[in-house]
This record gives C-alpha cells, structure tokens and sequence, in this order.
C-alpha cells in the first residue's frame, strides 16, 4: 500500500492506496490542472465550486470513457469472431491451395498449370487479406487496453474529487460558522 502527499490547488493532501506512487502523484497533477484551469476560466468561483465542477467533468470523462469502452469491447467480440471465422477460412483456403499445388504437380498440361497458378494467386490474396483484418483485431484489443486503463484512472480521480468535495464542504461550514461568530461578537 503507497502513501504519498500530494499537491492540489495549493493544498497538500496525504493519499493512500494500493497503486503506485507514480500513479498516485499522476492522479493529484491531473486534478490540480482542472481544478486550476476551470478557477483560471472563472475566477469568482470558490474552492468548492472549482472542485464540484472538477468533478463534474471528471464524471463526464468516466462515463463517456465506461460507454466507449462498452462499444470497444462490443466492437472487439464481433472482431473476435471474424477472426475465428477468417482463421477457419485461411485454413480451409491453406487446405485448398496444397490440394491444388498436389493437382499442378500431378497434370502436365500447361494450360492446367496456368488455370490452377490463377487460383493460388486469387487465394493468397485472401489469405493475406484475412492476415490483414486479424492484425486490426490486435491493434483494437490494445486500445481496448489502453481505455480500461483510462477508466480505471478516472474512476480514482472522481474518488479524490468526491473527497476534496467533502473537505471543502467542511471548510466551508467552519467559515460559516466563524464568520457568523465574528458577526455576533462585532454587534
């Protein structure tokens, strides 16, 4: 379990968990870069509301990256199954053109031979275009990778919003009551 102080909004806050420290110093530099940019783009608003907005943005980001990756992973199934299915045909085709390499070296017409070349040509094509397809599939599940990665990082980044968001809740009340201290005591 890492334990790390971190800086957010010029504030250190002691975070623990079970990623690393990297990652933990990683997920801090990202909210406090939100937190500044919405304070910087809208200057009235108060801590609180900056980390309420923070964490309605990251909220979008984590729903909208949680539907992406549905679709990917929907995307990737179907992918899947094209894969078998062109893997069933590259053998079934690999099968045919051995049939037809056998049948060539069996026949010595030519105009045979130059009929059956023909075919093999037209299969190898298919066969690299399945081979093609298959390395798409690839590439998709390590995207697929990469977005569930994301999602987990957003959903600990909503976490420490929600926390920051209950701090500054806290703060706020104590100001309030402060304040409404200092009003009473200068009557």
């Amino acid at each position: 379990m890492s334990s790390v102080t971190v800086r957010v909004n010029n504030k250190e806050y002691q975070l623990v968990g079970n990623e690393k420290e990297e990652y933990l110093h990683t997920i801090a530099n990202y909210v406090d870069k939100k937190i500044k940019n919405i304070m910087e783009n809208n200057p009235k608003l108060s801590t609180s509301e900056a980390a309420i907005l923070t964490a309605m943005n990251s909220a979008d980001e984590f729903y909208k990256s949680g539907e992406y990756n549905e679709r990917l992973s929907d995307e990737i199934e179907e992918l899947k199954n094209k894969a078998d299915n062109l893997t069933r045909e590259i053998a079934k085709l690999n099968e045919e053109k051995q049939e037809l390499k056998i049948e060539i070296d069996k026949k010595s017409s030519d105009e045979e031979n130059v009929e059956k070349d023909k075919q093999i040509e037209q299969l190898s094509q298919c066969i690299d275009s399945m081979t093609k397809d298959a390395k798409g599939i690839k590439k998709l599940k390590d995207d697929n990778k990469q977005l569930r990665f994301n999602l987990q990082s957003a959903k600990y980044k909503l976490m420490d919003l929600e926390n920051k968001y209950l701090e500054n809740q806290i703060l706020l009340a104590k100001t309030k009551k402060e304040y409404i201290q200092e009003m009473k005591e200068n009557r």
